[in-house]
C-alpha cells in the first residue's frame, strides 16, 4: 500500500501528464530496479577488487623473497587481536 501523500502525487501526476497511475508506477519501478542493479554489481566488483588487491600484494612479497608467520591459520586470532598464541603440534 502506498501512503496518502504518495498516492496523491501518483495521481497529480497520472493527470497532469494523461497516463494511467498503473502506468506511471511501472515505469518508475523499472527505472529503480535498474539503479539498484548498478549499485550491487558495483559493489560486487569492489569486492572482486580487493580480493585480487590482496593476491597482489602476496605475488609482490613473494617475489621479494618475503614471507608471513608459518603458524599464520592457527594462530590469525594473535596476529589479528592479540590473543594468546596457539602451539603446533607436531605429528608423530
Amino acid at each position: 500500500m502506498l501512503d496518502e501523500q504518495t498516492k496523491n502525487d501518483l495521481l497529480y501526476l497520472s493527470m497532469a501528464t494523461n497516463r494511467s497511475m498503473s502506468s506511471l508506477v511501472r515505469e518508475f519501478v523499472v527505472e529503480k530496479v535498474k539503479i539498484e542493479k548498478k549499485k550491487v554489481a558495483k559493489a560486487k566488483r569492489s569486492q572482486a577488487n580487493g580480493v585480487e588487491i590482496l593476491l597482489k600484494m602476496a605475488e609482490s612479497a613473494e617475489k621479494l623473497g618475503l614471507s608471513g608467520p608459518r603458524d599464520l591459520s592457527l594462530n590469525h586470532d594473535h596476529y589479528l587481536y592479540g590473543a594468546p598464541k596457539k602451539k603446533i603440534r607436531s605429528k608423530k
